[in-house]
C-alpha cells in the first residue's frame, strides 16, 4: 500500500481492525451499507475484540500483555487518498520530520480498560507504518503479542460472508474488531461498491468522564 491509502479505497485484504486512528477522534459505531458487491473476495468479516483480550490475557505473560495495554503510535492518515493533494497545508503536514512529530503524538493503546469497561482500538498496518516512519524499530515483544492477538481474533470469528445488494452490517467499533478479504472486480460488471457511516451514539465520553 502507499502512503496515506485506506483499505476502504483499495482491494487489498483488510486485516482485523477499528476504524478511526487518530487519538483525538473515537467512533462509538461503524456501518456498512453494501451498493454493489464484488466479483471475486470481498467477504466480510466480525469478532469479538473483548473475548479476544480475555484469552490472549491467558496466554501472554504481563510483561507481555503490558505491549497491548500501553501507548503505540499509530500513523496518521489525512483524505486517505495518497500523496497526489493540491493542498500545500497538507503537503507540508506530511514532510518527513513534521510526521514524526505528529505520529509520536498519535499514540495510544491497543486495549484500555477501566471499571470494567473495555476500548479496542487496533490496525496492525497504522502501528507498523507509523514505527517505519519515526525510524524506530517495532518491538519484538509488541510484535509477538500482536501476532498472538491476530491468531485470537481470527479463532473467534464469528462471521466471514459477503454481503449482498441491500446487507446492512453495523458494529461496535470500541469492542468488536472487522475486516475484508481482498477483491477483485470483473470487467463488465458493477464495481465493488459500499458505504460507510460512522456513529456516535453517546453524548458523553464514558472513559474520559471516568477519570474525573
Amino acid at each position: 500500500k502507499n502512503d496515506n491509502v485506506l483499505f476502504s479505497v483499495s482491494d487489498c485484504e483488510a486485516t482485523w481492525h477499528t476504524d478511526g486512528a487518530s487519538k483525538d477522534k473515537v467512533y462509538d459505531c461503524v456501518g456498512l451499507l453494501c451498493i454493489n458487491q464484488s466479483g471475486v473476495g470481498g467477504k466480510s468479516k466480525i469478532t469479538n475484540a473483548c473475548n479476544a483480550f480475555d484469552s490472549v490475557d491467558h496466554i501472554l505473560p504481563k510483561f507481555m500483555m503490558h505491549e497491548l495495554t500501553r501507548p503505540i503510535p499509530r500513523d496518521i492518515l489525512e483524505n486517505g487518498k495518497g500523496r497526489g493533494n493540491d493542498n500545500v497545508g497538507t503537503q507540508l503536514s506530511r514532510t518527513k520530520s513534521i510526521l514524526r512529530l505528529r505520529i509520536s503524538y498519535n499514540s495510544y493503546p491497543i486495549y484500555v480498560t477501566k471499571k470494567g469497561r473495555i476500548r479496542f482500538r487496533y490496525m496492525r498496518h497504522w502501528i507498523e507504518t507509523a514505527h517505519e516512519k519515526v525510524r524506530w524499530r517495532l518491538p519484538t515483544m509488541l510484535r509477538i503479542a500482536m501476532d498472538v492477538l491476530d491468531d485470537t481474533l481470527t479463532e473467534g470469528c464469528c462471521f466471514h460472508e459477503r454481503l449482498e445488494r441491500g446487507d446492512i452490517l453495523i458494529c461496535n467499533n470500541s469492542c468488536v474488531a472487522h475486516g475484508r478479504d481482498a477483491f477483485q472486480d470483473v470487467p463488465g460488471q458493477p464495481s465493488r461498491h459500499l458505504v460507510r457511516a460512522w456513529m456516535q451514539c453517546q453524548g458523553v465520553d464514558l472513559y474520559e468522564a471516568s477519570k474525573r
